[in-house]
């Protein structure tokens, strides 16, 4: 029953801290409760005794990602006259319509049923005979995974390269405006 009571007090305090991350009006602010969002992730995945798994979370999400989107934050700058015009546009409204319904057939399938467990060669007895869960993931995600893994490194990194170079085309076209009006 503690384990059930810890895993809804840390559910209820991702969904606070998300529902925050969302409707705060500055990216600070909303960059501040992701953080506090994934400290809680990384509380649930500790009290199901995945420590490696929540100490990944701090360090590679908490840590790296975060880190990298208060980058872009400050790259971009958005000043308060420039927030004004931000809209949602019916196509994220259409994404967010979609995301709802996901949820709900999701939420209604886990109604119906439970899961099945996981079943494969990395049964909990095959990952404490070859060293423990931390070893085992490590020799999986660089032996057999290795070429996804590495793919998604370059992928985050063409993300952060097209992120730089659409925020300096927005700073170019600033300046040029503003060249124009005074001169």
């Amino acid at each position: 029953m503690t384990q059930e009571l810890v895993f809804l007090a840390f559910a209820s305090l991702i969904a606070i801290c998300s529902m925050m991350v969302i409707l705060s009006r500055n990216a600070v602010v909303s960059a501040i409760f992701l953080v506090g969002d994934l400290f809680c992730l990384a509380g649930l995945y500790a009290s199901m005794e995945a420590h490696f798994v929540a100490a990944i979370q701090v360090l590679v999400y908490a840590g790296a990602i975060v880190v990298l989107f208060m980058f872009v934050i400050m790259l971009l700058n958005l000043g308060p006259d420039q927030r004004k015009h931000l809209e949602v546009s019916a196509p994220e409204i259409g994404v967010l319509g979609l995301t709802i319904v996901g949820f709900l057939v999701i939420g209604g399938l886990l109604l119906l049923g439970q899961p099945t467990g996981v079943t494969g060669p990395l049964t909990a007895e095959a990952i404490d005979n070859a060293g423990g869960n931390t070893y085992t993931v490590g020799m999986v995600l660089f032996t057999k995974y290795l070429w996804p893994f590495e793919l998604a490194s370059m992928l985050i990194l063409l993300a952060i390269i097209a992120a730089i170079v659409i925020a300096k085309k927005e700073h170019i076209k600033d300046g040029d405006k503003r060249r124009l009006a005074h001169g």
